[in-house]
């Protein structure tokens, strides 16, 4: 079993720099101008009364104090709090603007990311779990979240103000300012050192969640196999591993944290100390005046404000470019399979299937189908049989172009699929899995899936060709009944009766059953039978089944091995030949019919075509016999 903390393929091949990162993330933000001038203007009216605030306020020591006019400092007092208030709604305005646009750009970044994991191709979902995906879209969004939404533009401001403020005080004195900005050196190579430790300390929280989240939904999904093979306690182990991993890496991470800020801080206070040691210097010796000391005390905390808060955000933008790498990543991944330039609609078809010399692998150099031909006319119904890996959920998976082939082609009425649109091929065809996945809903919605707008008229004649319509009117409510998670309140043999039904009202031309009826019990599969007769009945059907009772009646069986056919014909003429195909039936009728005569199961109709067909022999009184060798 493969370890959840391995990487996935993008983890290891996509590496942004922070420039790059910060500029698709702003892309985002970008796509609401209209906030964006709101928000830049809030901004520059905030820094403008942040600098003149210190202005006013040394005006009134050196100036309106000195004087003793008192008139003059009532003024520069009442201009001191309207400058307060100002910044206070602009403040509160931007910090609220930058919010909404946030999360608005957070929102089209999620949805862009479940857009684009809707056009991925199979493969893609073959290598990467559940969780992981799962992970980028909420974990790792989130991080985005606290970027976008939290103040990225606050922080940009903050950057402003420092610039601001380094230009400004040269305007006052020259030697203060020096002395300001003696610090800055320290600032630069400090905030250096932690972005190269921080960056891959926040990548390894990235990927231990990522585990995190992976285990627990493959542990919720298997909560059944765990169970039975009474693993709880193994699980937690794992759990608790993957759990302590992620723990370390934050805790690593919030170390680097922790010690940046204090370190930002202190050397604020070194500002401090030098400002008033050499300014108190110049105050006792008259160069300098009391309110321009004070002045370039507010104005360094100015400076430093910004280099605080930027500080602290700081932890977030790293978070959020770590988290981001891997968002971007799936979003610059192309899927294998897409539309050629100038693909067309699939037209109407007959339903005519032919697979030309088709060679394909999942894996270079381990071919699953070799040199495979095969031809299916309109209307025909086929059988593929054979063993376990033999190719033929393949066969099927290259006809809807989940895969394409190596080499050869795969032709519908004579059109090569890879020169139509995927979602006209796919709309033409239908398919019904072993594993009938049902969505959360109620019964008549899945039933509608493949058709929304069908009317309840048409529903229920589905439900009642296929002999669904009486156990599902059965259900708690009806056609109402909730499926729950994946049909989980449903039996595997109704779960299935809903998916005939499914495909029975999407009515594609080319109709695909794989191992469609192995869940089906065989008081259930009497059920279906006639249901069957009438799901296939003028359409191009490829049945794919192990209960090779189900497919006697077929116009033709194809027997696969190792991705060759080794036999073709109908059902009376393979077990006429005894190869391959007589072989697999007599492991399976044998038993089944023993199993039939002891539980007194009437399976007649189920039966009737193998006697027919000389498949099943029975005794003179007319029962199935089970003494052949």
């Amino acid at each position: 079993m493969g370890s959840h903390m391995d990487f996935d393929e993008e983890e290891r091949t996509h590496v942004y720099s922070d420039w790059t990162l910060l500029r698709r993330m702003v892309g985002y933000l970008l796509r609401y101008r209209g906030l964006v001038a709101v928000v830049a203007v809030l901004i520059i009216v905030d820094i403008a009364v942040s600098i003149a605030a210190p202005f006013v306020l040394r005006h009134a020591l050196d100036v309106d104090f000195v004087s003793g006019d008192l008139q003059a400092l009532l003024f520069s007092s009442l201009l001191y709090i309207a400058l307060v208030v100002v910044t206070w709604f602009s403040t509160y305005g931007h910090g609220y603007y930058s919010a909404l646009m946030g999360q608005r750009a957070v929102f089209r970044l999620r949805q862009d990311l479940f857009e684009h994991l809707q056009i991925m191709s199979q493969d893609y979902y073959d290598k990467t779990s559940s969780g992981s995906i799962i992970s980028r879209l909420t974990n790792d969004i989130d991080r985005i979240s606290e970027l976008l939404s939290g103040g990225l533009f606050n922080t940009l401001a903050q950057f402003f103000i420092v610039f601001a403020v380094g230009a400004v005080v040269f305007t006052v004195d020259f030697q203060l300012s020096l002395v300001l900005l003696t610090v800055v050196p320290i600032l630069a190579v400090s905030t250096h050192v932690f972005r190269m430790k921080a960056r891959e300390a926040y990548r390894r929280t990235r990927r231990t969640i990522s585990s995190v989240t992976a285990n627990l939904a493959e542990s919720i999904s298997g909560a059944k196999v765990t169970k039975t093979f009474t693993r709880e306690r193994e699980s937690v182990i794992k759990f608790a591993e993957l759990n302590q991993a992620d723990f370390q890496s934050n805790v690593d991470a919030a170390k680097f944290a922790s010690a940046f800020f204090p370190a930002i801080r202190f050397i604020g206070g070194l500002g401090v100390f030098l400002i008033l040691w050499i300014g108190g210097i110049r105050v006792v010796e008259g160069t300098l005046s009391v309110g321009s000391l004070l002045f370039f005390l507010q104005m360094n905390s100015i400076f430093f404000r910004p280099i605080i808060i930027i500080t602290s955000f700081y932890n977030t933008v790293q978070s959020a470019f770590a988290g981001s790498e891997r968002v971007f990543a799936i979003l610059d991944t192309t899927p294998s399979i897409e539309d050629q330039p100038g693909a067309i609609d699939l037209p109407p078809i007959r339903g005519h299937v032919k697979y030309s010399n088709v060679n394909f692998s999942y894996v270079e150099g381990t071919p699953v189908l070799q040199d495979f031909s095969l031809e299916i006319e309109a209307g025909e119904t086929v059988a593929l049989v054979g063993d376990t890996g033999a190719g033929k959920t393949t066969v099927v998976n290259l006809l809807n172009r989940f895969y394409d082939v190596d080499s050869g082609r795969v032709l519908i009425d004579g059109i090569d699929i890879r020169d139509v649109t995927r979602e006209s091929l796919r709309a033409s065809l239908g398919l019904v899995l072993q594993d009938s996945f049902l969505f959360s809903g109620t019964v008549i919605e899945n039933i509608r899936y493949g058709r929304p707008y069908a009317t309840d008229d048409e529903v229920v004649n589905a439900t009642e060709t296929i002999g669904a319509k009486r156990l599902i009117e059965s259900l708690e409510n009806g056609f109402d009944t909730e499926v729950g998670e994946r049909g989980s309140r449903l039996s595997e043999g109704e779960r299935q009766l809903v998916s005939f039904a499914r495909a029975l009202l999407a009515n594609p031309r080319i109709l695909v059953l794989d191992e469609a009826t192995s869940s089906i019990d065989i008081y259930t599969e009497h059920t279906i039978q006639r249901g069957m007769k009438a799901l296939l009945k003028g359409r191009t059907s490829i049945v794919i089944a192990h209960r090779l009772s189900t497919i006697v009646n077929a116009d033709r069986i194809i027997v696969l091995e190792d991705g060759r056919i080794v036999e073709t014909g109908r059902h009376g003429e393979l077990m006429a030949k005894r190869g391959k195909y007589y072989s697999l039936y007599e492991l399976q009728i044998k038993p089944r019919a023993i199993l039939v005569r002891e539980h007194e199961i009437s399976e007649e109709p189920l039966l009737e075509a193998a006697v027919a067909s000389g498949g099943v022999p029975v005794s003179e009184n007319g029962t199935v016999a089970d003494d052949r060798d």
